[in-house]
Formats: structure tokens, C-alpha cells, sequence
């Protein structure tokens, strides 16, 4: 007996329909924030496929087609927004906040998914803070906000992210900032899911946070000014730049997948320092909490 359109492997027609849904994406004509409804569904695929396992023939095409319905079609239907949710589409938001009569400041930059690229001022400009944020008009618009906490003031650059699959975050989303090095900084970073560059050459930064998740960070240190930093990471890859001139004395606190540093550093129960730290007057005290990540120290 000839099957003809009776029945169907389901795989096939998921594949099918999944890169029909992706390209619809990238031309504009479905919103992305549509597979936060799809992919509520998955679980449906693994069922499909087990039972053409179990009944050992490929499944009807009726019970496909009610399934694609399912996970495809409604959710398309009710999510439909093909205007302003395109992720190929991007605005920006200029940052420029004067330096004013601070003597000290603290920088907080928090957003889950942006590629950062951090850097002193080149010219002596009295900003605290210029630059600008790239994002895509799939997520939300970052916001800036400024308080005075005991003298100190806080610059606050944070973007709320909408629900969805990860990969699709960091779509055309980066962040370009200059800070002032006139003035001792606190900076703190919230991110994941990125690329991070940190260019600390000319900059006073008293005390730098970085909490970063499935990200690529790296850090270049100036041997003028010390520094006290702490890093957070999962499942990252970590390389830190030291000046050989600068005395260092980096702590780290759990196991990691790869640990490459330098020779200068000397090991004392996952304590590496220089052999000059003790005595030093610029220096830098750097802790490294890691899991599952590969750091490199240079």
C-alpha cells in the first residue's frame, strides 16, 4: 500500500518548520519574542519522537498537523507584531554625563546581555561619562539614572530584558563607554551571555565588580594606580592582563575548567603573588570566584 501523504516522519516537518519561523525572523515579518511561546512547546517534539519509536511506523499526518498548529501557528496568530519587534532593527542611546565638581564617583552598568567595551576618556573633557549604547528594538530601551549617596555620586546605565531564548539577547546589542580619569572610580558590571572588554590603562579605579555568566572578559590593568577587583564568573572565559611592573596578588577561589598564569606569580594555597606584593605601595589585589570557567592570567 502506498502511505503518499498519510503519514509523515515528524522530524523532518519540525526542521521544516522551525527554520520557516527563523527566517520569517530575520526578514522582519514575525516578531522574535514569539519563540517565548513556542518554546514552551518543546517538550512536545520528544514525545513525537518516541512514540514513532514505540509504534515503530511514522506518525499521522492529522496528529502532525494538530501538533504544528499547537506549537506553530496559534502562538504566531497572538504574538503577531512584525513592526516594532524586529531584532535586526537597532536605535541607540547617547551617553554623556559631566564630571561637574565630583571628587569620586561610582559607575553601575547593568545589563544581562550587551557587548561592553570599557575605556578612559582620550582627551581631558570634564565628563564623568561619554559614550554610547547600541540595542536591538527586540528588547527594551536602557535607561540612565544618577544619585548622590554620602558625597559619592552613582551613575546607573541598566536595561531590563524581555523573556526569550538566550541566544537571541545579545543580538546587536553593544555598549561603548569612555570614563574620566580625573577622579577615583567604583565600577560595577552585571552581565552575561557577551563579549567584555575592560581597557583600565589611565584610569583610578579603587575598586572594580564584574558578575559575569557564559561570557568573554578581558581585563588590561595600568601599573600606575592600585586597584582592588573582584570577579564573579560562570562559565566564562577569563584574561587578565598585569603590567610586569605592577606588584599583584590574585586570589582564587574555586576550581576552574583551565587556569593558565604566569610565572612571576607564586603559588600558596590558590594565593598567586608577586614577589614583591608584600612591600609595595601601588598594587593590585585581585579575587576570582569561578565555576566552570577558563582563566588566563598574563
Amino acid at each position: 500500500m502506498k502511505r503518499g501523504l498519510k503519514s509523515f516522519r515528524a522530524g523532518p516537518i519540525i526542521l521544516i518548520g522551525l527554520g520557516v519561523i527563523f527566517l520569517l525572523n530575520n526578514f522582519g515579518v514575525l516578531p522574535w519574542d514569539i519563540w517565548t511561546n513556542l518554546w514552551k512547546f518543546w517538550p512536545v517534539i520528544i514525545i513525537l519522537i518516541g512514540i514513532e519509536f514505540i509504534v515503530g511506523q511514522s506518525i499521522s499526518f492529522r496528529s502532525l498537523a494538530i501538533v504544528v498548529l499547537l506549537i506553530f501557528i496559534i502562538p504566531i496568530v497572538i504574538t503577531f507584531n512584525p513592526i516594532t519587534r524586529n531584532p535586526l532593527s537597532t536605535d541607540k542611546l547617547n551617553v554623556s554625563e559631566p564630571l561637574g565638581s565630583l571628587t569620586k564617583a561610582k559607575i553601575v552598568i547593568d545589563m544581562p546581555a550587551t557587548n561592553l567595551d570599557i575605556k578612559a576618556i582620550e582627551s581631558n573633557t570634564y565628563k564623568l561619562i561619554e559614550g554610547k549604547v547600541t540595542y536591538s528594538k527586540a528588547v527594551n530601551k536602557p535607561t540612565i539614572s544618577r544619585e548622590d549617596t554620602f558625597g559619592q555620586e552613582i551613575l546607573k546605565i541598566s536595561q531590563v530584558m524581555p523573556a526569550g531564548l538566550p541566544f537571541i539577547s545579545t543580538l546587536q546589542n553593544n555598549t561603548e563607554l569612555q570614563v574620566s580619569r580625573q577622579i577615583p572610580l567604583e565600577i560595577q558590571i552585571n552581565t552575561g551571555a557577551s563579549r567584555e572588554s575592560i581597557e583600565l590603562k589611565g584610569l583610578r579605579i579603587n575598586y572594580l565588580e564584574i558578575n559575569s555568566q557564559a561570557s568573554d572578559l578581558n581585563i588590561n590593568f595600568d601599573s600606575k594606580y592600585s586597584a582592588k577587583v573582584k570577579l564573579n564568573a560562570k562559565a566564562s572565559t577569563i584574561t587578565v592582563k598585569i603590567p610586569k611592573d605592577l606588584e599583584a596578588r590574585i586570589k582564587i577561589n574555586s576550581k576552574v575548567k583551565n587556569l593558565s598564569i604566569d610565572s612571576r606569580f607564586i603559588n600558596s594555597n590558590n594565593e598567586y603573588k608577586t614577589s614583591k606584593y608584600d612591600k609595595a605601595i601601588v598594587k593590585l589585589d585581585l579575587q576570582i570566584d569561578a565555576v566552570a570557567s577558563s582563566i588566563s592570567i598574563k
